[in-house]
């Protein structure tokens, strides 16, 4: 009896060991359920279309904007100035309005600067040079063309910022009158260049014995109408 009492609290022991290691854990709680968000639906393309509308401003991209041409300055309808003499003619000219320098007695040579061919101010001498160069045996009287734009004092090269400038020649009966344009310049040794070339007529009235020329730019130059051909 005393053996079995002695092994008694052993058993007890070995059972609470056993219930400890071996039993099944005590359940847990599932978490209380709670509200799934609502689903967004996603937007389709049309949706997007209409939420963002392209902008009507916006500017062309890449090369399309940059070979867009300038649009022309709009004409201020101003009258151009009408300056004439018969040996020389010298004035400053601007923007706008244009100007009409008329050059002669009476067959006369007329130089037509549009509005808006110049950019600045620009001191204009139109006159008739006795003593000019000549690209071979001119035609009529030879003439002698000065742009300068101040405060420079040399003569300076122009291109149009808008038309070209127009030339009006007297040419008689002649059918195949041409303009020779010397551009002269200075050369490293301080000589006098001229450099020659030769325009065709944009058009010659019969009636009238005038030939009408257009320059895309004006220099220091000698002008004259010749039977030469046009340069290539």
């Amino acid at each position: 009896m005393k053996m079995l009492a002695t092994r008694a609290p052993a058993f007890l022991s070995a059972l609470v060991l056993l219930a400890a290691c071996g039993g099944e854990p005590a359940p847990v709680a599932p978490p209380a359920p709670t509200d799934a968000p609502a689903a967004t639906p996603a937007p389709t393309t049309s949706a997007s279309a209409e939420a963002t509308p392209p902008s009507a401003s916006a500017a062309p991209s890449g090369s399309a904007a940059t070979d867009m041409p300038a649009a022309p300055k709009p004409s201020s309808g101003r009258p151009a100035v009408l300056m004439s003499d018969s040996a020389e003619l010298t004035g400053t000219f601007g923007s706008s309005p244009g100007a009409k320098l008329e050059l002669g007695d009476k067959d006369k040579a007329t130089l037509k600067i549009p509005e808006n061919a110049l950019a600045k101010g620009t001191v204009i001498t139109f006159k008739i040079d006795a003593k000019g160069k000549a690209n071979g045996a001119p035609i009529g009287k030879i003439l002698h063309l000065i742009p300068v734009v101040p405060p420079a004092q040399e003569p300076a090269t122009i291109t149009s910022e808008g038309p070209p400038f127009e030339l009006q020649m007297p040419a008689g009966s002649k059918k195949d009158a041409n303009l020779a344009v010397g551009a002269i310049s200075v050369d490293d040794k301080g000589r006098e260049k001229i450099t020659w070339k030769v325009y065709a007529p944009k058009r010659i009235d019969d009636v009238a014995g005038i030939a009408y020329f257009e320059l895309p730019t004006i220099t220091e130059s000698f002008i004259h109408v010749t039977t030469k051909a046009p340069t290539k």
